[in-house]
């Protein structure tokens, strides 16, 4: 059983005998269970123990650190001279498992094995709201991030046949490779399917097509009744409507500057724009004239707020802005 199996994982961290794979594992599954990250370290900081308190939190800082992935400093107490150690896991980790591993035992017992066979197909859940983006590790080590007013969800038994998850939105997924479990992104009924590679996929709701951009790799794009294979350099186009794929070669890098704080648009209505504008910036934003919805732009806008967004779509777009109860209302000049 998978939660068993991860209960064995953090008793051989404890135990030293634990190889880097397995490190790699139980990191993704502990940052990605917020409930067990939490419960640990509450436990921790009131565990009972003769353990001084200072070598106590040094160690769980090295703990987390190691485990959980979070950069702590913690200044270098060994001897000048002398040689490292060779040793997966040093002694400190040894010395933590006098706290740990009661710990691990008493949550896998009370919270995890204890969960229902219904709990195991809810959805792990991870957002990004209205003006902010989010990072996600998968527990498979795949890294993914979510641009705004968009969500991705998993179930908990994620990688045991398929690596599924479903995408509302946009994200940016950079693929573990694994060739015996397909890694596959849902969006409605089209799947996106790959072993191992870097694509951007962008499904919001309220936007008519679906486009994925391949940046590595080989993906297969399916619906019930057609699939399509693409190549680096591609982008594809799905319109819910006519349930038909387009395609065409592009810069792919420009589909990606999102994740650094810009906005790329290749030849994108000022409507669709005007969307991205209110997600990104949190922002409401009314086209006053259905001529200027129909309008086209493409450019790279660099991060620097709502103004400098539509200051500089003004520069090739026939249209003004005003400022109405917190709305922005666009008119035509």
């Amino acid at each position: 059983m998978e939660k068993e199996y991860y209960k064995n994982l953090a008793e051989k961290y404890f135990a030293g005998d634990i190889t880097e794979a397995e490190i790699s594992e139980l990191a993704g599954w502990i940052r990605n269970n917020v409930q067990l990250s939490d419960w640990w370290e509450e436990e921790f900081e009131k565990s009972d123990t003769d353990i001084p308190l200072a070598l106590r939190n040094k160690m769980f800082a090295r703990i987390k650190a190691e485990v959980l992935n979070e950069p702590v400093r913690i200044p270098d107490t060994k001897p000048a001279g002398r040689p490292p150690r060779k040793a997966l896991v040093p002694a400190w980790a040894r010395w933590a498992a006098m706290i740990c591993i009661p710990i691990f035992i008493a949550f896998f017992t009370y919270n995890i094995l204890s969960i229902s066979d219904t709990d195991i197909q809810s959805p792990f859940i991870v957002k990004a709201d209205k003006g902010d983006k989010a990072t996600v590790v998968l527990p498979d080590g795949t890294d993914v991030i979510l641009n705004s007013a968009s969500q991705l969800s998993y179930l908990r038994d994620f990688g045991k046949n398929e690596r599924r998850v479903q995408l509302d939105g946009e994200g940016y997924f950079k693929v573990a490779h694994d060739t015996r479990h397909t890694f596959i992104v849902q969006v409605g009924e089209l799947e996106v399917k790959v072993l191992g590679t870097v694509f951007n996929v962008c499904a919001y709701q309220d936007e008519q097509d679906v486009t994925v951009v391949l940046l590595e790799g080989k993906v297969g794009v399916h619906t019930p009744s057609s699939s399509l294979i693409m190549k680096p350099g591609e982008k594809m186009n799905y319109n819910k409507s006519t349930h038909k794929f387009t395609t065409e070669k592009v810069y792919p890098e420009d589909y990606v500057t999102w994740t650094k704080g810009s906005l790329y648009f290749q030849n994108e209505s000022l409507d669709n724009i005007m969307k991205a504008l209110s997600r990104v910036y949190d922002v409401t934003i009314h086209i006053d004239s259905p001529r200027i919805a129909k309008e086209r732009f493409t450019g790279t806008i660099p991060g620097g707020g709502i103004q400098n967004a539509l200051n500089i779509i003004m520069l090739t777009s026939p249209f003004r802005y005003e400022v109405k109860d917190s709305v922005i209302v666009l008119k035509e000049k």
